[in-house]
């Protein structure tokens, strides 16, 4: 009597080793965001003495640290993803600080890094920045990254405008909007991203925090608070807050995995334990989408409206969130709905990433 053996096969998905480096904008300042999820995350700095120069020195709460990484991977685990995630964030260090003193951790066959930069480097040296340093250790660090792991996808983790620096009275920035800091980190950062050509992509929070001023969600100026608008900076007005947090996890999340943020919803986990609102949370998903999607529209408009103004002419109104490279607005008439005429040209903001009204 022949026998059959029976046995099963499972498929288990390969599994996605992830490194975030940086700084307290990665690790994050303040609870519920710094330990979020912590026992899901490798702290690689936790438990050093003193004497090391990796030492997690604090001053606000012990234990493992998670910030942002933390948000990323509780995404992932819904999305149904498996992400190994480690950090490696000391508060107020550069990129150059880690290649001295953390390529014990960065030089391994990661799958994947993000690089986060101090606030101010890619900032112009007249605003505080130091470029030079910044393109210098992205790049070595991308080289060690890539030694280990040739088929290895790097990111540049864009920052977000300080309300500190802009303002208060002689901050490097005051008198200026608050976009002006932000698209100096924009450039700062693309460029970057440019010159070295071996980054898989930016993940632009700075963007999306600009985009959500502009579209109302969040107000401009922490020290001019608005109730009815969420404040995206923490009590420092320098960190970012829960809301902010999980609007740059959000951008990661969908610049690295491409998995549309939308799809996690108002039953998102990560919000519901952060204490974020579930209309906020799919407000939140929403903004990051349009960031990061593939292919933004050069224009964002947020308003338009036409009324008769007498003798057959008509008065348009129009307001834009963000723009990209615009000269002008074409305005065209038609009586059939097939056949346009330009009728007038309107001078654009070039490019923005704050409102602007047109009329």
């Amino acid at each position: 009597m022949a026998g059959l053996l029976l046995g099963s096969i499972s498929l288990t998905r390969a599994q996605t080793r992830i490194l975030f480096v940086g700084n307290s904008f990665t690790h994050g300042k303040f609870a519920p965001v710094l330990n979020y999820n912590a026992a899901n995350v490798v702290d690689e700095n936790y438990g050093l003495p003193s004497s090391s120069p990796r030492y997690e020195a604090t001053d606000n709460g012990g234990g493992q640290w998670s910030g942002i990484p933390g948000i990323f991977k509780k995404l992932t685990d819904q999305a149904g993803l498996s992400y190994e995630v480690h950090l490696e964030a000391l508060a107020g260090n550069s990129l150059e600080n880690h290649y001295n003193k953390a390529l014990t951790v960065i030089n391994q066959p990661w799958n994947k890094v993000v690089l986060q930069e101090l606030s101010t480097g890619p900032l112009p040296a007249q605003h505080g920045g130091a470029r030079n340093s910044f393109y210098t250790y992205s790049t070595r660090l991308e080289q060690v990254v890539h030694t280990a792991n040739p088929a290895a996808k790097l990111y540049l983790y864009e920052t977000w405008a300080r309300a500190d620096m802009t303002y208060p009275s002689g901050a490097t920035y005051a008198g200026l909007p608050i976009d002006s800091m932000a698209q100096d980190l924009h450039r700062g950062t693309y460029a970057a991203f440019t010159r070295n050509g071996q980054f898989a992509a930016v993940a632009p929070a700075g963007d999306a925090w600009l985009a959500a001023i502009a579209s109302g969600v969040a107000m401009p100026n922490p020290y001019k608070p608005d109730a009815s608008k969420l404040n995206l900076w923490g009590p420092d007005n320098y960190h970012p807050s829960k809301y902010a947090s999980y609007l740059n996890a959000l951008v990661l999340f969908y610049t690295i995995t491409s998995v549309d943020p939308r799809s996690l919803g108002a039953s998102e986990q990560a919000a519901a334990a952060l204490g974020i609102a579930p209309a906020t949370a799919v407000t939140l998903q929403q903004l990051a989408y349009q960031q990061v999607s593939p292919a933004p529209l050069p224009v964002r408009l947020v308003a338009f409206s036409a009324r008769a103004a007498g003798d057959g002419a008509v008065a348009l109104t129009w307001q834009t969130a963000s723009e990209a490279a615009r000269a002008h607005f074409d305005v065209e008439r038609s009586l059939d709905g097939s056949h346009f005429a330009a009728v007038a040209q309107v001078a654009a903001a070039g490019t923005s990433l704050t409102a602007h009204h047109y009329t």
